[in-house]
């Protein structure tokens, strides 16, 4: 910042003669001038220091220490950067003169000097200095300016690339003193690569159009510090009419503005104590999840949460370890539901907006809300709240101390327990008011035919699972005759499940729910290690080699390693891997077509057989199943049970029997009950065939005497021979 104005400028004469030194002073002293002498360039610097003059009159040559020196001495001063210098040199020194300029001069004279002229060069040059001043003034304060507000300009010449930009541009970049940035590209490069494109973009298509622009992105910070959030504004210049030549604009860092935004944000939508969305924001995810569930006929459920005797841990151990334990048991609920993300959505089927779309929120004390933004049905509610309750009463360490907790957790399910949020959160909130009647430590859906249809699937998951690992499933066999000849052709393995005192459960109620739930991947490597000793157990002993088809679910194709298990059935049991079949429906196989065929060639390769089976009910592309590497196609018993009564069925049936032996594949066709659609089947060179005709599914034992009594007998009344 420039000195305050003196009354009478100080003017600093340095001359070591003494006769110009006298004349000089008196025609400035005559124009309202203070005048300071020095008789060489040293004499000078000093009284430059002390007495700081508005302006120096320097002569060139001079004993001690010439003017060129001193003029370069009184430049690195702190005040003598910008005070005016007038070199007096000789009318002919041109190098004086250049080489004056060079060390900080202002002006010059020669000499002789016209000493009634001086003054009013002296005048003139303070009048520039003054406005040099002012100028320098308002630059500063607009730098300050700039620096507190972490604001900086800038423009771009659109022409030549070039840049040009204040010093806060320089700052908010974080560009080092000696760091240049002379082109538009240079400023691009420190940007980060996520953000960099999107700016160039931006930029070059308000040049084009000459539109104005603002964007925000991100920057590197100085050494370990974070990134640091940048905006830019800039507005197009150049003549009217023409094409845009210039671009202008401000720079700002606002990364403390964006942080301020985040943390009132969080202030706003989520638990100070558990970092835990709060209720404002389960309100409005919950709205979100209402609108995406009506437009796409979804249920989704919500969990009410509370901690059975929290109070008692604040009482005795203190609020510090209640907010403690309150952390620890956020940390413990985020984890069940991100486990449970597959349990309540079909893997086949998620979609963007459906995937991921449960919430766990804390809305005060020691209540809780689970949001599953999805379910398939209401048990899949009650297997996560058996999941938090499990993952609840897992011992606390709280300090030195061990806690141990419960919960009761009340459900509501959309849409049958209320179609907007308010409701749904009352149901939900009275479901666990009525668990804690019965007795705290359990779940309870608001609606009592749902608990108990909750209540009864989930006992029998669990009665599965035991049934998977005590191994109390059995199989049972179905024969399979070639049609050309009456023979047996092979036998296809089916899992059998006696509940004891409940009776024998339907496959087609555990099936789904084995795969629901995972336990299809241990019960599908059962029954492959089963079948495969069953068929070797059976030719140890003398029956001829038949080919034993085992069902493989779409979880398992999806979901396990099918290589491995097969490899591993087959090594377990010793059987020829030929007299192994695959059977797999054609929906799993056109869920991810390449993957697929990848798959069947490594299955292959293990020269096992590969059969599509349910053919018909997954609208399968021909041109996909030319390239399926399998050896048949199961006809679906749909197509066959009126065979002889529908005749579309029967054109169904003709054609897909005719295209499969087009490409070289063996057809087999389930169902057949009775002895028309057997001769029709026959009739159209189908290759094998299996259904109730033939044999009903059998318990090893019972087949084993099937079989003996079928082949020893010659009993072949469903071939007609």
């Amino acid at each position: 910042m420039p000195l305050v104005q003196r009354v009478r400028p100080i003017v600093l004469h340095v001359d070591d003669d003494i006769a110009s030194l006298m004349m000089a002073e008196g025609a400035l002293e005559d124009a309202g001038f203070d005048v300071l002498h020095a008789a060489d360039g040293i004499e000078a610097i000093d009284k430059f220091r002390e007495f700081e003059p508005d302006l120096v009159i320097m002569d060139a040559v001079m004993p001690v220490m010439d003017g060129f020196a001193a003029i370069n001495g009184i430049r690195k001063l702190p005040l003598g950067m910008h005070v005016p210098i007038l070199m007096i040199t000789g009318l002919d020194d041109l190098d004086s003169i250049t080489r004056a300029y060079d060390e900080g001069a202002t002006d010059f004279l020669t000499k002789p000097i016209n000493f009634f002229i001086l003054p009013h060069r002296v005048q003139y040059m303070l009048r520039s200095k003054l406005t040099a001043d002012e100028l320098r003034a308002s630059q500063f304060k607009l730098d300050n300016a700039q620096r507190i507000a972490r604001l900086g300009n800038w423009e771009w010449c659109v022409c030549t690339g070039d840049l040009s930009w204040s010093r806060e541009f320089g700052r908010v970049l974080h560009l080092q003193e000696n760091q240049t940035m002379q082109v538009w590209d240079d400023f691009l490069e420190k940007i980060v690569d996520a953000d960099r494109p999107t700016v160039r973009m931006l930029a070059e298509q308000a040049v084009e159009e000459s539109q104005s622009f603002n964007i925000e992105f991100s920057v590197p910070g100085n050494h370990d510090e974070s990134m640091r959030r940048i905006r830019l504004e800039a507005e197009p210049h150049g003549v009217e009419g023409d094409p845009c030549t210039h671009m202008m604009g401000t720079i700002q860092d606002i990364t403390e503005r964006t942080d301020a935004q985040k943390q009132i944000h969080n202030l706003a939508y989520f638990d100070l104590v558990t970092g835990l969305p709060n209720r404002a924001q389960l309100n409005e995810q919950l709205r979100y999840t209402l609108k995406l569930a009506k437009r796409s006929d979804n249920k989704f459920a919500l969990l009410f949460l509370d901690l059975d005797h929290f109070k008692q841990v604040n009482d005795s151990l203190g609020h510090d370890a209640g907010d403690d334990l309150l952390q620890q048991v956020s940390a413990r609920l985020t984890q069940v539901v991100r486990d449970s993300d597959t349990v309540s959505t079909e893997s086949e089927f998620i979609t963007d907006e459906s995937d991921s779309q449960h919430t766990v929120a804390r809305l005060g004390g020691d209540e809780f809300v689970v949001l599953l933004g999805q379910v398939n049905r209401a048990e899949d509610a009650a297997r996560v709240a058996e999941r938090i309750a499990q993952s609840i009463r897992v011992p606390y360490q709280l300090g030195d101390q061990m806690v141990s907790l419960t919960t009761t957790i009340g459900i509501s399910v959309y849409p049958a327990d209320g179609n907007n949020a308010e409701n749904l959160m009352k149901s939900a909130d009275v479901a666990m008011y009525h668990a804690k009647e019965s007795g705290r430590n359990g779940y309870q859906f608001y609606s009592r035919e749902i608990h108990e249809q909750a209540i009864a699937r989930f006992s029998l998951e669990n009665e599965l699972k035991d049934a998977i690992e005590n191994n109390l499933l059995t199989l049972v066999y179905q024969p399979k005759v070639n049609l050309c000849d009456g023979s047996v052709s092979g036998v296809e393995a089916l899992v059998r499940w006696d509940r004891g005192e409940h009776g024998a459960v339907n496959p087609a109620d555990f099936i789904p729910l084995a795969e629901e739930t995972g336990l299809i991947l241990p019960l599908g490597r059962w029954v492959l290690r089963e079948a495969s000793l069953q068929m070797q157990a059976w030719i140890d002993g003398g029956v001829s080699p038949l080919v034993m088809a085992v069902n493989c679910s779409s979880v398992q194709f999806t979901r396990s390693d099918m290589i491995a298990d097969i490899n591993e059935a087959i090594a377990y049991s010793g059987l020829d891997s030929r007299l192994l079949e695959i059977e797999l429906t054609e929906s799993l196989l056109l869920q991810d077509p390449e993957l697929g065929i990848r798959i069947l060639r490594d299955m292959k390769a293990l020269g096992i057989q590969v059969a599509i089976d349910d053919f018909g009910t997954g609208f399968s592309s021909l041109s996909y199943l030319k390239r399926l590497p399998v050896d048949k196609l199961k006809i679906d018993s749909s197509f066959v049970k009126d065979l002889g009564i529908d005749s579309g069925d029967v054109a169904i049936v003709s054609a897909i029997i005719t295209l499969s032996h087009n490409l070289n594949l063996s057809v087999v066709a389930e169902g057949v009950e009775t002895q028309q659609q057997y001769d029709i089947l026959h009739g159209f060179d189908c290759n094998e065939a299996q259904g109730f005709l033939i044999g009903r599914p059998m318990p090893a034992e019972e087949f084993e005497r099937w079989l003996l009594d079928y082949t020893q007998t010659g009993l072949k009344k469903a071939s007609g021979l």
